[in-house]
């Protein structure tokens, strides 16, 4: 059970990203939609909801449920989303979800996905790195967890340059997105903040 008066100040601020909250907007359904379709190819094999392409009115419905989920902080599918926004353009540009909960130690698990016109130019790193001290700075998280299949080249190299610690290899542990068949997961952790590469952030101001 979520504790009662956990504070969530936004936005968060780093030297070129900001991480709010969705909005049900126009705006906001139009540019999730559009990232979602330009990058279809590189999200389908490895996350479930990107099957098929998004309507703008399926879009709308998913917004609107991660609003919800901004209000209740029930830990719900979406869990609790953070929209990337490039400063340079004012653009969404990808997401970041705090998901599988456990309050009462706390414990975080960190999701992510970035628009492929935004990749290769450090801003997932940047992200999670700005996330991750946000939750045992002001979370006050004992432990943040990244997980992914073992051969999601891209979504590995985060928690690795980020310096998380490899805990392990589950052997056999998911059906892999692409195939439906057999593989492993891996698992990286953070119980502190030592070793995390410096980076100017902030956040509650905008």
């Amino acid at each position: 059970m979520r504790p009662l008066m956990v504070n969530f100040p936004l936005p968060i601020v780093t030297p070129r990203l900001i991480l709010r909250q969705p909005i049900m907007n126009y705006v906001d359904c139009y540019e999730y939609t559009s990232a979602v379709v330009d990058s279809f190819k590189e999200l389908q094999p490895w996350v479930p909801w990107a099957q098929n392409y998004p309507s703008v009115e399926q879009s709308e419905e998913y917004i609107r449920e991660c609003c919800a989920a901004w209000i209740m902080k029930n830990n719900n599918n979406v869990g609790i989303p953070f929209w990337i926004i490039e400063k340079a353009s004012n653009k969404f540009i990808g997401s970041a979800q705090l998901h599988n909960i456990a309050w009462d130690i706390p414990r975080y698990e960190i999701g992510y996905w970035l628009k492929t016109s935004a990749t290769r130019k450090g801003y997932m790193c940047e992200a999670i790195n700005a996330l991750t001290r946000y939750c045992f700075i002001q979370l006050v998280a004992k432990r943040v967890e990244i997980k992914c299949e073992t051969k999601n080249e891209r979504s590995k190299k985060i928690p690795i340059a980020l310096n998380f610690n490899h805990d392990a290899t589950l052997k056999n542990a998911q059906l892999a997105i692409a195939d439906r068949k057999i593989t492993d997961t891996l698992i990286f952790s953070r119980t502190d903040l030592t070793n995390l590469p410096d980076l100017a952030v902030k956040w509650g101001t905008d």
